[in-house]
């Protein structure tokens, strides 16, 4: 019998795959984790969420599509705004590693909100988006060296 192939559903072409009894959201994310471990270079998974726009209540019409109950209507609605988070994938002392093989629609946004925060917020910490695994191959060596380059200087 055939295992039937996860598919994840927020990401493009990503597949959904469990290692070392983490599930990643896609191939990419493994192989970036697993190129960090190898390195023995200290970081968190998927642990630390930004908060880029809190939640609120919109209290004027506005008139739009909208489900209830399976059925779709159009008409006035309040609603409660939810906020916009980001979690990235990879997060160490001065890096982030956002890794994107086919973002989607709302990414490009989200991302520009995610700088914007860090600007806002004074968080100096570079910032990398591999797409591909000769990309991750490059950024993890350029942090790898600058953590061996802080060990030196110390």
């Amino acid at each position: 019998m055939r295992k039937k192939k996860v598919i994840n559903k927020k990401v493009r072409n990503a597949t959904i795959i469990s290692y070392n009894g983490i599930t990643f959201k896609s191939k990419l994310e493994l192989y970036c984790y697993k190129k960090l471990t190898e390195l023995k270079i200290k970081f968190k998974y998927e642990e630390e969420t930004f908060e880029l726009m809190p939640s609120f209540q919109f209290k004027n019409d506005s008139y739009e599509l909208f489900k209830k109950s399976g059925k779709r209507y159009f008409g006035p609605q309040r609603n409660h705004i939810r906020g916009i988070t980001y979690t990235p994938d990879f997060v160490g002392d001065n890096w982030i590693i956002e890794t994107k093989g086919n973002p989607n629609d709302a990414f490009p946004l989200k991302w520009k909100l995610f700088k914007k925060y860090l600007v806002d917020n004074n968080i100096n910490v570079n910032l990398y988006m591999p797409r591909n695994q000769g990309q991750i191959d490059e950024i993890i060596k350029i942090i790898y060296e600058g953590i061996l380059q802080s060990k030196k200087s110390k």
